[in-house]
């Protein structure tokens, strides 16, 4: 095999060598031009101690913080928020959430019953 059909091979096969490292490369461009229209989105949205709270969720519960991120940008896109969201409407919104997604532990003890009665046996007078 001679170095062009080499270096071809790579091209189609290995990510940095072009061909198909530039389609990743490109759909990494593309997520992180999303991530930066959300954020930005979500900075139009949110007040400052809201998107601090926000922050903090995510450093915690990252799946929770994206729910609600998502939740935010939805009822923006639907015009149903006028101003910017305050932090207490965002806990408002997060207790809710809690409280849909919680679920009710029910906890049930069943014991085992010893038979232990002398009702059955036969009383003898000794």
């Amino acid at each position: 095999m001679d170095p062009s059909e080499l270096e071809a091979l790579k091209a189609n096969q290995m990510p940095g060598y072009g061909g198909a490292g530039q389609d990743t490369q490109a759909a990494k461009a593309q997520a992180h031009q999303n991530e930066e229209e959300r954020q930005s989105l979500l900075a139009r949205i949110l007040d400052q101690d809201a998107r601090e709270r926000l922050g903090r969720i995510a450093m915690v519960k990252s799946d929770l913080a994206r729910s609600v991120e998502d939740m935010l940008i939805r009822m923006a896109k639907m015009n149903q928020i006028r101003k910017k969201v305050t932090e207490d409407e965002l806990k408002d919104m997060l207790e809710e959430i809690s409280n849909k997604n919680r679920q009710e532990t029910k906890i049930i003890v069943s014991r085992k019953e010893f038979d232990d009665s002398d009702d059955d046996e036969e009383e003898y007078d000794f």
